[in-house]
């Protein structure tokens, strides 16, 4: 009887639960039917295309939009989110594609010509079995855009404004010096390199006359044992070379020029402001003086740092070469400081000027001197920029006799060494006398290096000096040079 009452209690609860849970449904159904309505759209109204956003979530893959609806303009706040279907996503996501492609490709065709666009690439969104569509990502438009630099379009606007290119961007001119170094910032401004070089010698003047004896002791100690010397010793000698007592003044340079062929003595010696000085007694009255600073100026010359502050000094050298009566010994440590400056082409178009004078030397000049020039002109020959007034010059008139085997083998080997040069860079650059060699260094047409070497009576006479040189000469270096050189005549 108790189990028949707890059956009957348990059915009575379950059916008002469900009672009452029906109740709250429909309930619930109301309200939720009710509110809608007020914040549903009245009827008539429509969803005005300017009042429409659109906001995109990415996510890896997944692409999700909304559309924002109406915005209340009353001021109350109230906005209305309704989604997308999925034909308007797909709609929309192909329109954007196409405006994204059409741009690009846009861009990408702005070139003059399609030979000429900046961006090679199929043009064609069509994919093959051998390309797919190149379509830049936002990134490498950055990066296109940027690379557009205005001296660019300036090029191409100074045409004729029509962007076309002038002649094979391949092929190097020469129609003027100034076109073939351009830009050179090696040295500081006029205005700090006077201040500091004006610094720098009222320092040594007030040095030297403070303890003018104590440099001299110094002095001896530096020129007994070669050696790295400290800054303070450095700026020692720079001030003996203020001193007007020639012998002092020679023995000091003849030191300085010792302590140069230390790598480390050479940054010391130029921070202490040595080079400088050694400019200024280039022009010092007595030749013995002149001498010594010319010789210590090229031990400091085997030095990169060194060399960007010599240009002023290679006008100076260059008088020695071109007065008739300098001495021999000094006119020999003038092309070999030369030829030390000249390792490096930082300074190569101050010797313009001096090519003929260059070439006369080596017809008339003594066995040393033609060796010393030789040596010149052929780091003068190692740079394309050269190549071309070097063989604009007047060609030595004896230039094919000194391809004979029987010539020193020491100026022989740099004659043989300088026409390889001059051939094969020439072959390389594939010159064109009438238009490549520069007027401004150009010599008579017969007499031109060029003329001596591929002349109509001349260039069958080099190949054959060049021929036997490199299948006799018992110098090893001499062949090789030959073997180049009549190479790049032959072709």
């Amino acid at each position: 009887m108790a189990t028949s009452t707890g059956d009957k209690t348990v059915n009575k609860v379950a059916l008002c639960s469900a009672i009452f849970a029906g109740f709250a449904y429909v309930g619930y159904s109301v309200v939720r039917t009710a509110f809608c309505r007020k914040l549903g759209r009245r009827d008539g109204e429509g969803y005005p295309d300017e009042h429409r956003l659109y906001f995109r979530r990415l996510s890896q893959t997944t692409q999700t939009d909304v559309l924002l609806g109406n915005l209340d303009m009353s001021g109350s706040g109230k906005v209305i989110l309704r989604p997308l279907t999925v034909q308007e996503r797909i709609r929309e996501l192909n329109l954007r594609a196409r405006m994204f492609t059409d741009t690009m490709l846009a861009i990408q065709g702005s070139g003059p010509s399609p030979r000429h666009s900046p961006l090679p690439g199929p043009r064609s969104l069509q994919c093959s079995p051998w390309s797919s569509p190149r379509i830049l990502s936002p990134v490498d438009v950055r990066h296109f855009l940027a690379s557009r630099s205005t001296e660019n379009l300036s090029g191409l606007a100074s045409h004729g404004g029509h962007g076309e290119l002038v002649g094979s961007p391949m092929r190097r001119r020469w129609p003027r010096r100034s076109l073939r170094r351009t830009g050179q910032t090696k040295n500081r401004s006029p205005e700090v390199k006077r201040g500091s070089e004006e610094e720098a010698r009222k320092e040594a003047e007030k040095l030297l006359r403070d303890g003018e004896e104590e440099l001299r002791l110094r002095l001896e100690t530096l020129s007994n044992r070669d050696r790295v010397i400290t800054a303070h010793e450095a700026k020692s000698l720079v001030a003996l070379l203020h001193s007007n007592d020639e012998l002092l003044l020679e023995r000091t340079l003849t030191t300085i020029g010792n302590c140069g062929t230390f790598s480390a003595n050479q940054d010391i010696l130029r921070e202490a402001g040595c080079l400088f000085r050694l400019q200024n007694l280039l022009m010092y009255p007595k030749a013995n003086v002149q001498h010594a600073a010319v010789k210590a100026l090229g031990n400091l010359a085997l030095n990169q740092e060194n060399q960007k502050e010599l240009k002023d000094a290679i006008p100076l050298l260059l008088t020695f070469v071109n007065k008739e009566n300098t001495p021999e010994k000094l006119l020999l440590s003038a092309l070999l400081t030369l030829s030390n400056v000249a390792v490096l082409p930082d300074w190569h178009d101050e010797f313009y000027p001096v090519l003929h004078t260059l070439y006369n030397m080596v017809d008339s000049g003594s066995p040393q001197v033609k060796l010393q020039t030789l040596k010149l002109l052929v780091n003068l020959s190692a740079n394309e920029d050269m190549v071309p007034s070097l063989l604009a010059a007047e060609a030595p008139r004896r230039l094919i006799y000194l391809l004979d085997p029987s010539t020193n083998d020491e100026i022989l080997l740099r004659v043989v060494t300088l026409l390889a040069n001059l051939t094969t860079i020439s072959k390389e650059l594939k010159l064109d006398p009438t238009i490549d060699l520069p007027a401004e260094d150009k010599a008579a047409s017969p007499d031109t290096m060029y003329a001596a070497i591929y002349g109509v009576n001349t260039q069958e006479k080099m190949q054959s000096k060049a021929l036997v040189l490199m299948n006799q000469h018992r110098n090893e270096d001499v062949r090789f040079q030959a073997r180049k050189m009549y190479e790049a005549i032959k072709s």
